[in-house]
Protein backbone atom coordinates (compact mmCIF):
# COMPACT_ATOMS: atom_id res chain seq x y z
CA UNK A 1 0.00 0.00 0.00
CA UNK A 2 3.18 1.92 0.76
CA UNK A 3 4.08 1.87 -2.86
CA UNK A 4 0.58 2.23 -4.35
CA UNK A 5 0.53 5.74 -2.15
CA UNK A 6 3.79 6.61 -3.85
CA UNK A 7 3.00 5.95 -7.32
CA UNK A 8 0.13 7.76 -6.96
CA UNK A 9 1.63 11.04 -5.62
CA UNK A 10 4.21 10.88 -8.31
CA UNK A 11 1.60 10.52 -10.78
CA UNK A 12 -0.32 13.84 -9.42
CA UNK A 13 3.19 15.59 -9.21
CA UNK A 14 3.80 14.35 -12.79
CA UNK A 15 0.77 15.82 -14.12
CA UNK A 16 0.89 18.65 -11.78
CA UNK A 17 4.18 19.60 -13.11
CA UNK A 18 3.09 18.62 -16.92
CA UNK A 19 -0.25 21.17 -16.52
CA UNK A 20 1.25 23.31 -14.26
CA UNK A 21 -1.20 23.66 -11.03
CA UNK A 22 -0.65 26.85 -10.80
CA UNK A 23 -1.46 28.28 -14.16
CA UNK A 24 -4.66 26.40 -13.81
CA UNK A 25 -6.00 27.24 -10.69
CA UNK A 26 -5.15 29.12 -7.97
CA UNK A 27 -5.42 27.62 -3.94
CA UNK A 28 -8.81 27.79 -2.13
CA UNK A 29 -8.33 28.50 1.68
CA UNK A 30 -11.55 26.81 3.13
CA UNK A 31 -11.15 29.46 6.03
CA UNK A 32 -12.01 31.92 3.38
CA UNK A 33 -12.38 35.05 5.72
CA UNK A 34 -9.44 34.36 7.69
CA UNK A 35 -7.54 35.33 4.81
CA UNK A 36 -9.56 38.66 3.61
CA UNK A 37 -6.80 39.97 1.84
CA UNK A 38 -6.44 36.65 -0.52
CA UNK A 39 -9.79 37.16 -1.41
CA UNK A 40 -9.90 40.95 -2.43
CA UNK A 41 -7.31 44.36 -2.69
CA UNK A 42 -11.10 45.37 -0.99
CA UNK A 43 -10.77 44.18 2.04
CA UNK A 44 -7.18 45.80 2.82
CA UNK A 45 -7.06 47.66 5.90
CA UNK A 46 -10.55 46.66 6.52
CA UNK A 47 -9.79 46.30 10.61
CA UNK A 48 -9.49 48.18 13.87
CA UNK A 49 -5.19 49.10 13.94
CA UNK A 50 -3.10 46.77 12.64
CA UNK A 51 -4.36 43.21 11.59
CA UNK A 52 -1.72 40.67 11.35
CA UNK A 53 -2.52 37.17 9.57
CA UNK A 54 -1.00 33.51 9.38
CA UNK A 55 -2.51 30.85 7.14
CA UNK A 56 -1.00 27.37 6.97
CA UNK A 57 -3.15 24.66 4.28
CA UNK A 58 -1.48 21.12 3.71
CA UNK A 59 -3.95 19.33 1.34
CA UNK A 60 -3.85 15.55 0.67
CA UNK A 61 -1.38 14.65 3.37
CA UNK A 62 -2.11 10.83 2.64
CA UNK A 63 -0.02 10.75 -0.55
CA UNK A 64 2.76 12.74 1.07
CA UNK A 65 1.96 16.40 1.46
CA UNK A 66 1.85 17.14 -1.85
CA UNK A 67 0.86 20.98 -1.58
CA UNK A 68 1.36 23.07 1.13
CA UNK A 69 0.54 26.19 1.48
CA UNK A 70 2.02 29.33 3.69
CA UNK A 71 0.31 32.99 4.09
CA UNK A 72 1.86 35.75 5.99
CA UNK A 73 -0.20 39.24 5.92
CA UNK A 74 -0.22 42.87 7.65
CA UNK A 75 -2.59 45.67 7.01
CA UNK A 76 -3.73 48.71 8.07
CA UNK A 77 -6.50 51.00 7.79
CA UNK A 78 -5.19 54.90 8.04
CA UNK A 79 -8.20 57.26 8.71
CA UNK A 80 -7.02 60.29 7.75
CA UNK A 81 -6.67 58.92 4.13
CA UNK A 82 -9.56 56.66 4.02
CA UNK A 83 -7.24 54.06 2.77
CA UNK A 84 -5.86 50.80 3.76
CA UNK A 85 -2.23 49.44 2.92
CA UNK A 86 -1.51 45.99 3.38
CA UNK A 87 1.40 43.35 2.52
CA UNK A 88 0.88 40.18 1.82
CA UNK A 89 3.38 37.15 1.03
CA UNK A 90 2.72 33.40 0.05
CA UNK A 91 4.23 30.48 -0.63
CA UNK A 92 2.96 27.35 -2.66
CA UNK A 93 4.83 23.99 -1.94
CA UNK A 94 4.12 21.49 -4.36
CA UNK A 95 5.54 17.90 -4.19
CA UNK A 96 7.82 18.80 -0.90
CA UNK A 97 9.80 21.15 -2.85
CA UNK A 98 9.96 20.26 -6.50
CA UNK A 99 7.77 23.51 -7.32
CA UNK A 100 8.22 26.26 -5.38
CA UNK A 101 6.11 29.16 -6.11
CA UNK A 102 6.36 32.73 -3.76
CA UNK A 103 4.12 35.89 -4.14
CA UNK A 104 4.74 39.20 -2.66
CA UNK A 105 1.34 41.16 -3.05
CA UNK A 106 1.25 45.35 -1.94
CA UNK A 107 -2.26 46.31 -1.76
CA UNK A 108 -4.57 49.60 -1.10
CA UNK A 109 -8.42 49.94 -0.72
CA UNK A 110 -10.17 52.82 -0.93
CA UNK A 111 -13.03 53.11 1.53
CA UNK A 112 -16.13 56.20 1.12
CA UNK A 113 -19.99 55.84 2.33
CA UNK A 114 -23.04 56.39 -0.12
CA UNK A 115 -25.43 56.69 2.60
CA UNK A 116 -25.69 56.90 6.26
CA UNK A 117 -24.76 52.39 6.26
CA UNK A 118 -23.42 51.89 3.27
CA UNK A 119 -19.82 51.72 2.63
CA UNK A 120 -17.78 51.21 -0.78
CA UNK A 121 -14.52 49.81 -1.13
CA UNK A 122 -13.05 49.55 -4.14
CA UNK A 123 -9.16 47.93 -4.15
CA UNK A 124 -6.06 47.10 -6.27
CA UNK A 125 -3.11 45.30 -5.75
CA UNK A 126 0.18 44.40 -7.34
CA UNK A 127 2.36 40.83 -7.24
CA UNK A 128 6.24 39.94 -7.64
CA UNK A 129 6.54 36.18 -7.53
CA UNK A 130 9.13 33.85 -8.68
CA UNK A 131 8.64 29.84 -9.45
CA UNK A 132 11.41 27.73 -9.01
CA UNK A 133 12.07 23.79 -9.64
CA UNK A 134 13.77 21.69 -8.15
CA UNK A 135 15.17 19.25 -10.57
CA UNK A 136 17.15 16.58 -7.90
CA UNK A 137 12.91 15.66 -6.48
CA UNK A 138 11.66 15.51 -10.39
CA UNK A 139 10.99 11.64 -11.25
CA UNK A 140 9.44 10.00 -14.47
CA UNK A 141 7.79 7.16 -15.44
CA UNK A 142 11.31 5.77 -16.19
CA UNK A 143 12.61 6.16 -12.85
CA UNK A 144 9.94 3.53 -11.29
CA UNK A 145 11.20 0.22 -10.83
CA UNK A 146 8.63 -3.05 -11.76
CA UNK A 147 8.01 -3.20 -7.66
CA UNK A 148 6.86 0.00 -7.67
CA UNK A 149 10.51 1.57 -6.26
CA UNK A 150 11.59 5.02 -7.72
CA UNK A 151 15.44 4.91 -8.39
CA UNK A 152 17.53 7.46 -6.37
CA UNK A 153 19.49 10.38 -7.71
CA UNK A 154 16.74 12.21 -9.10
CA UNK A 155 14.62 11.81 -12.47
CA UNK A 156 17.02 11.82 -15.94
CA UNK A 157 14.48 14.52 -17.64
CA UNK A 158 16.71 18.09 -17.91
CA UNK A 159 14.43 21.26 -18.12
CA UNK A 160 16.65 24.15 -19.15
CA UNK A 161 14.87 27.34 -17.46
CA UNK A 162 14.18 26.13 -13.44
CA UNK A 163 13.34 29.43 -12.28
CA UNK A 164 10.39 31.86 -13.67
CA UNK A 165 9.55 35.49 -12.18
CA UNK A 166 6.44 37.07 -12.94
CA UNK A 167 4.66 40.74 -12.49
CA UNK A 168 0.90 40.67 -11.60
CA UNK A 169 -1.99 42.93 -10.51
CA UNK A 170 -5.56 42.06 -9.06
CA UNK A 171 -8.14 44.35 -8.34
CA UNK A 172 -11.80 44.24 -6.74
CA UNK A 173 -14.87 46.25 -5.28
CA UNK A 174 -17.39 45.38 -2.06
CA UNK A 175 -20.10 47.70 -0.26
CA UNK A 176 -20.99 46.40 3.08
CA UNK A 177 -22.69 47.35 6.33
CA UNK A 178 -23.12 46.32 9.71
CA UNK A 179 -25.58 43.38 8.32
CA UNK A 180 -24.17 42.10 4.74
CA UNK A 181 -21.40 42.31 2.42
CA UNK A 182 -21.18 41.97 -1.49
CA UNK A 183 -18.80 42.38 -3.82
CA UNK A 184 -16.94 41.09 -6.55
CA UNK A 185 -12.47 40.46 -7.56
CA UNK A 186 -10.58 40.05 -10.59
CA UNK A 187 -7.26 38.51 -10.05
CA UNK A 188 -4.13 38.06 -12.05
CA UNK A 189 -5.52 40.54 -14.81
CA UNK A 190 -1.85 40.46 -16.53
CA UNK A 191 -1.84 37.09 -17.00
CA UNK A 192 1.66 35.50 -16.59
CA UNK A 193 3.21 33.01 -17.99
CA UNK A 194 4.39 30.38 -15.50
CA UNK A 195 6.03 27.91 -17.87
CA UNK A 196 9.80 26.46 -17.35
CA UNK A 197 9.72 25.61 -20.96
CA UNK A 198 8.99 27.22 -24.52
CA UNK A 199 5.57 26.15 -24.21
CA UNK A 200 3.30 29.34 -22.83
CA UNK A 201 0.83 28.24 -19.38
CA UNK A 202 -0.46 31.89 -18.90
CA UNK A 203 -2.17 32.00 -15.26
CA UNK A 204 -5.61 32.64 -16.23
CA UNK A 205 -7.80 35.20 -15.10
CA UNK A 206 -9.78 34.27 -11.43
CA UNK A 207 -13.07 35.96 -11.17
CA UNK A 208 -14.10 36.03 -7.64
CA UNK A 209 -18.16 36.74 -6.23
CA UNK A 210 -18.48 36.53 -2.74
CA UNK A 211 -21.51 38.15 -0.22
CA UNK A 212 -23.01 37.08 2.98
CA UNK A 213 -25.81 38.32 5.87
CA UNK A 214 -25.06 38.21 9.20
CA UNK A 215 -28.42 37.65 11.59
CA UNK A 216 -28.28 39.22 15.11
CA UNK A 217 -30.54 37.11 17.30
CA UNK A 218 -28.98 38.40 20.41
CA UNK A 219 -27.25 41.62 20.34
CA UNK A 220 -24.91 43.18 22.91
CA UNK A 221 -25.71 44.25 25.90
CA UNK A 222 -23.68 46.36 28.79
CA UNK A 223 -20.57 45.83 26.16
CA UNK A 224 -20.96 42.16 25.83
CA UNK A 225 -20.24 40.94 22.12
CA UNK A 226 -23.83 40.03 20.09
CA UNK A 227 -24.49 36.45 19.12
CA UNK A 228 -24.73 35.83 15.38
CA UNK A 229 -25.37 33.55 12.34
CA UNK A 230 -24.00 34.28 9.73
CA UNK A 231 -23.91 33.01 6.06
CA UNK A 232 -21.66 33.40 3.36
CA UNK A 233 -21.10 32.69 -0.82
CA UNK A 234 -17.97 32.72 -2.20
CA UNK A 235 -17.82 31.70 -6.18
CA UNK A 236 -15.09 31.35 -7.82
CA UNK A 237 -14.21 30.79 -11.95
CA UNK A 238 -10.64 30.31 -13.39
CA UNK A 239 -10.15 29.08 -17.08
CA UNK A 240 -12.89 26.29 -17.37
CA UNK A 241 -12.87 25.23 -13.46
CA UNK A 242 -15.69 26.77 -11.28
CA UNK A 243 -15.96 26.29 -7.74
CA UNK A 244 -19.05 27.67 -5.37
CA UNK A 245 -18.53 27.53 -1.55
CA UNK A 246 -21.64 27.96 0.84
CA UNK A 247 -20.61 28.29 4.65
CA UNK A 248 -22.74 29.12 8.16
CA UNK A 249 -21.28 30.09 10.75
CA UNK A 250 -22.70 30.76 14.98
CA UNK A 251 -20.87 32.77 16.55
CA UNK A 252 -21.00 32.75 20.86
CA UNK A 253 -18.16 34.50 22.18
CA UNK A 254 -15.50 32.96 22.53
CA UNK A 255 -16.20 30.17 20.24
CA UNK A 256 -17.33 30.07 16.54
CA UNK A 257 -18.36 26.99 14.61
CA UNK A 258 -18.44 27.09 11.44
CA UNK A 259 -19.54 24.75 8.58
CA UNK A 260 -19.00 24.65 4.71
CA UNK A 261 -19.91 22.69 1.58
CA UNK A 262 -17.39 23.17 -1.55
CA UNK A 263 -18.39 22.23 -4.64
CA UNK A 264 -21.35 22.52 -7.22
CA UNK A 265 -24.85 20.32 -7.07
CA UNK A 266 -24.44 19.27 -10.76
CA UNK A 267 -21.84 17.24 -12.67
CA UNK A 268 -19.39 19.23 -15.34
CA UNK A 269 -19.40 16.21 -17.30
CA UNK A 270 -22.09 12.79 -17.06
CA UNK A 271 -18.99 10.99 -15.49
CA UNK A 272 -17.38 13.50 -13.78
CA UNK A 273 -18.09 14.66 -9.84
CA UNK A 274 -17.73 18.48 -9.41
CA UNK A 275 -18.83 17.98 -5.49
CA UNK A 276 -15.76 18.31 -3.40
CA UNK A 277 -15.77 18.49 0.02
CA UNK A 278 -17.88 19.42 3.59
CA UNK A 279 -15.56 21.58 5.96
CA UNK A 280 -16.12 22.29 9.92
CA UNK A 281 -14.25 24.77 10.86
CA UNK A 282 -13.74 26.13 14.41
CA UNK A 283 -12.51 29.31 16.06
CA UNK A 284 -11.12 30.56 19.02
CA UNK A 285 -11.15 34.33 19.83
CA UNK A 286 -8.88 36.08 23.05
CA UNK A 287 -9.32 39.48 22.91
CA UNK A 288 -7.16 40.45 20.02
CA UNK A 289 -6.46 37.05 19.00
CA UNK A 290 -8.07 34.77 17.02
CA UNK A 291 -7.09 31.33 16.18
CA UNK A 292 -8.89 28.57 13.16
CA UNK A 293 -8.85 25.21 12.46
CA UNK A 294 -10.80 23.68 9.38
CA UNK A 295 -10.77 20.03 8.06
CA UNK A 296 -11.88 19.35 4.41
CA UNK A 297 -13.56 16.22 4.60
CA UNK A 298 -13.50 15.34 0.84
CA UNK A 299 -16.57 13.86 -0.87
CA UNK A 300 -14.98 13.14 -4.36
CA UNK A 301 -12.91 10.60 -5.38
CA UNK A 302 -9.82 11.46 -4.15
CA UNK A 303 -11.49 10.48 -0.46
CA UNK A 304 -9.94 7.43 -0.76
CA UNK A 305 -6.24 8.14 -1.10
CA UNK A 306 -6.03 12.06 -0.60
CA UNK A 307 -6.98 12.22 3.28
CA UNK A 308 -8.67 15.78 2.81
CA UNK A 309 -6.69 19.13 4.12
CA UNK A 310 -5.95 20.70 7.08
CA UNK A 311 -5.47 24.47 7.90
CA UNK A 312 -4.56 26.62 10.80
CA UNK A 313 -5.09 30.36 10.62
CA UNK A 314 -3.83 32.56 13.61
CA UNK A 315 -5.03 36.41 13.66
CA UNK A 316 -3.71 38.92 15.75
CA UNK A 317 -5.24 42.88 15.74
CA UNK A 318 -3.04 45.25 17.37
CA UNK A 319 -5.35 47.88 18.45
CA UNK A 320 -4.22 51.79 19.00
CA UNK A 321 -3.75 52.81 22.90
CA UNK A 322 -5.74 55.88 22.39
CA UNK A 323 -8.71 53.88 20.30
CA UNK A 324 -11.47 54.27 22.77
CA UNK A 325 -11.04 58.14 22.57
CA UNK A 326 -11.90 58.49 19.16
CA UNK A 327 -15.33 59.88 18.31
CA UNK A 328 -16.03 57.60 15.28
CA UNK A 329 -17.75 54.52 15.63
CA UNK A 330 -16.27 51.12 15.54
CA UNK A 331 -17.90 49.71 12.21
CA UNK A 332 -18.33 45.95 12.60
CA UNK A 333 -17.55 43.48 9.34
CA UNK A 334 -20.40 41.80 8.91
CA UNK A 335 -18.58 38.57 7.38
CA UNK A 336 -17.80 36.76 10.66
CA UNK A 337 -17.18 40.11 12.78
CA UNK A 338 -14.36 37.89 14.97
CA UNK A 339 -12.49 36.90 12.12
CA UNK A 340 -12.35 39.68 10.90
CA UNK A 341 -12.06 42.24 13.19
CA UNK A 342 -13.33 45.74 12.67
CA UNK A 343 -12.92 48.84 10.85
CA UNK A 344 -13.83 52.44 11.34
CA UNK A 345 -15.09 55.23 9.55
CA UNK A 346 -14.92 58.84 11.10
CA UNK A 347 -18.27 59.42 9.81
CA UNK A 348 -20.14 57.42 11.67
CA UNK A 349 -22.14 57.81 14.42
CA UNK A 350 -21.40 57.51 18.11
CA UNK A 351 -25.01 55.08 18.87
CA UNK A 352 -23.12 52.27 17.06
CA UNK A 353 -19.78 52.81 19.05
CA UNK A 354 -22.20 52.28 22.10
CA UNK A 355 -23.87 49.51 20.33
CA UNK A 356 -20.50 47.25 19.90
CA UNK A 357 -19.33 48.20 23.21
CA UNK A 358 -16.47 50.98 22.54
CA UNK A 359 -16.61 53.85 24.32
CA UNK A 360 -15.19 56.91 24.18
Amino acid sequence: MRNINRILFIVIILLSFGTSRASAQDVSYSQTYEAPMYISPSFTGLTNGTRIGLNYRNQWPGIGNVFQNYAISVDNFFEDFNSGFGLMWQCDNEGKGLVVDHDVSLLYAYEFSIGADIFIRPGLSFQFGQRKLDQSKMVSFTDITSDGHFTPGGSSMEIERTRKSRIDAATGVMAYNDDFWAGVAFDHLIQPDASFTDVSQKIGLKTTVFAGYRFTYEPSYRGSEPKTVTLAMNYKHQYSYNQLELSAFWYYAPIEIGVSYRGLFFNVAEELSNRDAIIPTIGINVGPLRVGYSYDMSISDLSTFGNGAHEISCIYRIIPPNVKKRSYKMKPVPCSEPIMGYSYNAKSSKKHAKRVGIRK
